[in-house]
């Protein structure tokens, strides 16, 4: 399965799967990270997510926001 963190504002992080549907709300990209492992962590049978953080972009960063 994949999903995104996206960071929509300075204190606000969304999980989200990759259709678009909001999984839950985050202080910061860390939480939103142990969220997923927490929850693949027990399903040894089932491949890990992968998982994109996309970082919100000021308006004078022309470089990328996905790490």
């Amino acid at each position: 399965m994949k999903f995104f963190i996206r960071e929509w504002s300075e204190n606000t992080i969304v999980l989200m799967t990759e259709s678009g549907n909001v999984l839950s709300y985050f202080s910061n990209v860390e939480e939103a990270l142990n969220a997923c492992e927490k929850l693949y962590c027990g399903d040894l049978q089932e491949d890990k997510p992968e998982i994109s953080v996309c970082y919100r972009q000021d308006v004078n960063d022309q470089g990328s926001a996905v790490a």
